[in-house]
């Protein structure tokens, strides 16, 4: 097959959302005045040359696939590899030790392959790729702002900051923890016209979805708790230069469980509370998720837009 630069382009794509992306998602990046038929005409043939995969008829038997996806095949890895400067050999065979000889060589030069998806996560982070996607065209509607970085919930996981909090224990008594802080994405955006006037230009984000549909008693404990001493933390300033940050939570559920989440967060981290913006997946849905009112906190009354802080 004749290899196009769109197809570089979903490879890019792909690797930079974690692996996995709904085909929806391609629809919608790559073809989205032309019909499905022709979306799936090239995908079949990226497919047929091992550049992409999806799930076979074994794997739709086994997992939890509420739509169609796409990840990297090995192919799609080497090409991203080669984007990176890395000389890595093909597989001579298309055998699992052989591909897992690939995996290790991709991991030594800093790339992520992920061979399959989280199964059992799947829900979960093709939302995030919704917010991500949600986030570039409110961003796109935003002349003087810039989306400049965009850190996958993988950068976390393969080097993982771990910070101390104390939490009152029944008797009133102060506890110190450890936990790894792992947020879904972190990102950052710039306002152009500010950091042409010297202003303060900067605003960073980080983001939580939680695809919980009952009521989680621990989040103020053990998801507010760390997300504050995460900020706070020398590790947060080494990664990322300073100590300032917002913490993004999107919830699946309805107003009862937003509130019970925001109560908890602010029993916890008292002043602390206003890192923290809370909305509903219902909530984001067409609108403009940086201008429109559907951001929470526990010390506001009414919700409020992020760019109005």
């Amino acid at each position: 097959m004749r290899f196009q630069s769109r197809d570089g382009e979903i490879l890019r794509v792909l690797y930079e959302n974690d692996g996995v992306l709904a085909k929806r998602h391609l629809k919608t990046l790559f073809w989205p005045d032309s019909s499905q038929r022709a979306m799936e005409q090239r995908l079949a043939k990226l497919h047929r040359e091992a550049y992409l995969m999806w799930p076979d008829r074994e794997q739709r038997k086994i997992y939890p696939i509420p739509e169609p996806i796409c990840w990297l095949g090995w192919r799609g890895a080497l090409y991203i590899a080669g984007t990176w400067g890395a000389k890595v050999n093909p597989p001579s065979g298309n055998n699992e030790n052989q591909l897992r000889a690939l995996q290790k060589k991709l991991q030594s030069y800093g790339i992520r392959w992920v061979r399959e998806p989280r199964w059992s996560f799947l829900r979960h982070d093709l939302a995030t790729v919704d917010f991500r996607l949600m986030l570039q065209y409110a961003v796109s509607q935003l002349p003087t702002l810039v989306l400049e970085k965009w850190l996958p919930e993988s950068e976390f996981r393969a080097d993982m900051d771990v910070v101390d909090f104390s939490i009152k224990s029944e008797a009133g008594r102060s506890v110190k923890m450890k936990r790894g802080v792992c947020p879904d994405a972190y990102f950052e955006l710039v306002d152009i016209d500010l950091l042409k006037q010297g202003k303060p230009s900067k605003a960073r984000f980080l983001l939580e979805i939680d695809m919980g549909t009952h009521d989680n008693p621990s989040f103020g404990k053990f998801k507010a708790l760390p997300g504050v001493a995460y900020i706070k933390s020398p590790g947060y300033k080494r990664r990322f230069g300073n100590n300032h940050g917002l913490w993004l939570v999107v919830i699946n559920g309805g107003e009862r469980r937003l509130r019970n989440l925001i109560k908890q967060t602010k029993e916890k981290t008292g002043e602390d509370t206003r890192m923290f913006f809370f909305t509903t997946f219902d909530q984001l849905a067409y609108r403009n998720i940086l201008t429109e009112p559907i951001w929470w906190q526990a010390d506001r009354s009414t919700p409020s837009s992020l760019l109005q802080m």
